[in-house]
């Protein structure tokens, strides 16, 4: 009988011990996500205010969705409250977007995409200018936050630029790193220590402590265009990447902050596919228009989907009879979604549905807030209607 050297079966035993645990820590780490909350009570979900959306261009909530500021066809920008009062009005020559910090404080106005109009200006909570700054290039993208010593923003340029601009009442400073491609979406990570972006040519999903030092760098199709948007309450963030051509399918990806992607959801043009994740992370909703065959015609259909965080299929709401379209994600996977006429509905993680409110007249459209907690509803008598939910 032939005997093995003791060190060596010592050695071959520990390699396999390695092996094992590596084995059992990547399965764990594929198949095993957060527990899943389909418990208690039903949110409350009703209107508080409303503001004409005639001639309007841009409509952004701050990320914790108190806040909301607009910008209409002729530059005139505006911020209302957490009452909908508005805080001011003032005019911004060739201004096409606007963003504004968590408690209004400021609120950086600026012309998206236009070459000849390189300038960001700083308004303060009264719609004053507080400060002009040229980035010497076409702003793409930015994103708002808070830090220790005022508001901070973040904006990413053509000429593959991210400015991290820091501003209070007696601070004005800003830093400034490149980038391996054009930003195409800035997202402030809510700790404050992080700064997220997609790129385009060299297309990828970066992260970028706020000193400019790569964290992370996640490729991607090189087609697409990357949306960065990061979660209010947790680390996790979702990419759209949207096809760089009219008609192009695009995909959804919920990631771990380090880049290790969690589940995706592919996002086919010809159905208008969108998606909303929650604010928590823990789940996504894909809200899409379906044709069926119904007597011989082609008849559409609207569809909300739920899904897990690790791509689970939760339910799925929508008919002929019931059209679904997804307005917002809150905490802990309610979603509301809104009918064909004028009706809101709560839907809970486990499919249970319960009516919720009615809107003055037929929903055309919306946009959520990072935080899950209000909605901008779009009506068919041209006003947006502020929506809350609360536990």
């Amino acid at each position: 009988m032939f005997r093995t050297n003791p060190t060596l079966r010592c050695i071959a035993v520990l390699i396999a011990l390695l092996a094992t645990c590596l084995l059992g820590a990547a399965i764990l780490r594929a198949n095993l996500s957060r527990p899943v909350i389909t418990g208690g009570r039903m949110p409350t979900v009703g209107i508080e205010w409303s503001i004409p959306a005639a001639g309007l261009r841009s409509v952004r909530f701050s990320s914790l969705g108190n806040y909301l500021c607009t910008v209409s066809k002729d530059g005139e920008v505006a911020c209302y409250g957490p009452s909908g009062n508005k805080c001011f009005t003032t005019r911004v020559a060739g201004a096409t977007d606007a963003v504004v910090a968590p408690d209004g404080s400021f609120t950086l106005v600026y012309a998206k995409r236009d070459r000849a109009n390189t300038e960001i200006v700083f308004l303060d909570s009264a719609g004053s200018v507080e400060w002009r700054m040229d980035v010497g290039a076409s702003v793409w993208s930015a994103d708002a936050g808070c830090c220790d010593t005022g508001a901070c923003f973040a904006v990413g340029t053509g000429d593959r630029r991210i400015y991290l601009v820091t501003i209070g009442d007696s601070t004005r400073r800003y830093r400034r790193f490149r980038t391996p491609g054009v930003v195409t979406s800035v997202a402030l990570a809510p700790s404050g220590e992080d700064v997220f972006c997609g790129t385009w040519q060299d297309s990828a999903v970066r992260r970028y402590s706020l000193t400019g030092r790569e964290r992370a760098s996640m490729n991607a199709d090189s087609s697409n265009l990357q949306y960065v948007r990061s979660l209010a309450d947790s680390d996790r963030i979702l990419v759209i990447s949207s096809a760089n051509r009219s008609g192009g399918d695009g995909v959804a990806v919920l990631m771990e902050s380090d880049g290790y992607e969690l589940s995706r959801y592919p996002l086919d043009a010809s159905q208008s596919m969108r998606a909303i994740a929650s604010p928590d992370g823990l789940f996504v909703c894909i809200g899409c228009n379906r044709a069926i065959l119904h007597n011989g015609k082609s008849v559409p259909e609207r569809h909300a989907i739920l899904y897990g965080c690790n791509g689970r299929k939760l339910w799925d709401k929508g008919s002929m009879l019931l059209q679904m379209t997804p307005v917002l994600v809150a905490q802990s996977g309610f979603v509301v979604a809104g009918d064909s006429k004028n009706t809101l509905y709560v839907v809970n993680p486990a499919g249970q549905i319960k009516k919720a409110c009615k809107l003055p007249a037929p929903m055309l459209g919306s946009v959520a807030s990072d935080s899950g907690s209000r909605a901008l509803v779009r009506c068919a008598d041209d006003k947006f209607y502020c929506i809350a939910v609360e536990r």
